[in-house]
């Protein structure tokens, strides 16, 4: 010991902090030494920490002033309490399932028994379909027996107003228009085909309408679509996902079959409106179109045209103002 040192001073074990390491100035106690070397994770304080101290400080004090007395580290009611909320909420959402579940069958089966019952009532009304055309055609060939006229020169005039009001079948050449929706099209839930950009290859009434209208301008003498013949009454539209016709739904594809000169009413028509906006359905929103010249057709007659109200307009005199009913009952 120096003899200018008192005893007991540590000031001789104080290092300057020159001969400290880097790093070491953390590490050192109160009189300067310095503490082992740094851990390696000491950059990780956080992480270790948590690893080492799971429990906060706080619950850690309180669960070891229990143990110092005698009691459990922890009451466990929370741990009860827990359970006993998972099983209701398990409960639950059990219940919730099997009701939903319950509700979707019961759906599916009612919806099972509308279609059922529709495909059977559509099998009626096309076998009453093919009894009415049987008696139409019995009926013209009783009349034509009956009243020797109709025989003569009127017999031909009688038979050209059948024709253009649909009451009579007709076969001949004229043109097939097929339209089919773009590859790849779905539905939309409304039953509007324009209303997103994945339904803009639908085909909708309006171009059945625009593609029969400039048949018609063409020369067609009798149109049909897909078996349905068109006639003055005719309604083309469109009721939710399908398109109507005489009130009876279409399926995919659309064939669009019309009585003429195959030759008059090609050109006609490729060079009319209608024409260019066919070829705009196929270029512009990818609708699969198709236009071939036929040698034999054969249309079926309309079944449900009839007339509320008739009368002879003599020869020489303007045909009289056709009033529409505001509400017609069948």
């Amino acid at each position: 010991m120096r003899p200018d040192q008192p005893e007991g001073d540590s000031s001789r074990d104080v290092l300057p902090p020159e001969d400290l390491g880097e790093g070491e100035e953390d590490y050192a106690d109160a009189r300067g030494l310095p503490q082992p070397a740094r851990r390696r994770d000491a950059s990780m304080t956080l992480l270790t920490s948590m690893l080492e101290r799971p429990l906060d400080p706080g619950y850690q004090a309180a669960a070891d002033a229990r143990l110092a007395q005698g009691l459990p580290a922890s009451t466990g009611t929370r741990r009860v309490r827990l359970l006993v909320a998972l099983l209701l909420i398990g409960l639950m959402i059990g219940v919730s399932t099997a009701a939903l579940r319950d509700r979707d069958g019961a759906r599916s089966a009612a919806r099972a028994d509308l279609i059922r019952q529709i495909e059977e009532r559509q099998s009626v009304v096309d076998e009453r379909d093919t009894t009415v055309r049987s008696l139409q055609q019995e009926v013209d060939a009783a009349t034509a027996r009956l009243d020797p006229d109709l025989v003569g020169t009127r017999r031909e005039e009688l038979e050209a107003r059948r024709v253009a009001s649909g009451l009579a079948a007709v076969s001949g050449p004229g043109l097939r228009i097929t339209l089919d929706d773009a590859p790849g099209t779905g539905t939309t839930a409304d039953g509007d085909p324009r209303t997103g950009l994945q339904d803009e290859g639908r085909v909708q009434s309006r171009d059945m309408q625009l593609v029969t209208n400039g048949l018609w301008a063409a020369g067609a003498e009798a149109i049909a679509i897909n078996g349905q013949r068109l006639t003055s009454r005719t309604a083309i539209r469109f009721a939710g996902e399908a398109i109507l016709v005489n009130f009876r739904p279409l399926t995919r594809p659309y064939t669009i079959e019309a009585v003429g000169d195959p030759t008059q009413m090609q050109t006609t028509f490729a060079e009319s409106p209608a024409g260019s906006y066919l070829n705009g359905l196929r270029n512009n929103y990818g609708i699969q179109t198709s236009l071939t010249t036929q040698d034999d057709l054969e249309l079926p007659s309309a079944v449900n045209v009839n007339t509320r109200e008739a009368e002879v307009v003599p020869d020489g005199e303007p045909t009289p103002r056709v009033t529409p009913m505001k509400k017609e009952t069948s």
